[in-house]
């Protein structure tokens, strides 16, 4: 995901954030999980490289901040057209508040405990 914000480093920009939309079937419903990994803080390691965007330090997942986002909002940052995905976003605050701001209900997690689904991942839905 290329902003304005990225720094480059030896003359090439390097993207902050990964972004990643899980689609799958669920009991024969489309669903979809929205992902961003966020690399501002692994970027420490570089010499010389702005660290835009660091506010605190890497969860236990590594050195990446991992985020579950709204599907929409995966669409709103990088332009595409994910429009049949977003109607299938599983996240259950992508549902309730449709119109929220681009990365006000990023969830962080630290642990797959942390995902916040509307469906059971036990299969006892």
């Amino acid at each position: 995901m290329f902003s304005d914000t990225d720094p480059a480093y030896r003359g090439v920009n390097i993207p902050l954030r990964f972004f990643k939309v899980a689609v799958f079937l669920h009991h024969g419903d489309l669903a979809a999980t929205g992902y961003i990994v966020d690399q501002t803080p692994e970027l420490a390691n570089l010499p010389d490289v702005p660290r835009p965007g660091a506010i605190d330090e890497a969860p236990p997942l590594g050195p990446f901040r991992t985020f579950q986002v709204p599907v929409r909002d995966v669409a709103a940052l990088t332009g595409l057209n994910l429009d049949q995905v977003v109607a299938a976003d599983r996240m259950p605050i992508a549902c309730a508040l449709t119109t929220a701001p681009v990365t006000s209900t990023w969830r962080r997690l630290n642990s797959p405990l942390d995902l916040d689904l509307d469906f059971d991942l036990h299969g006892t839905d």
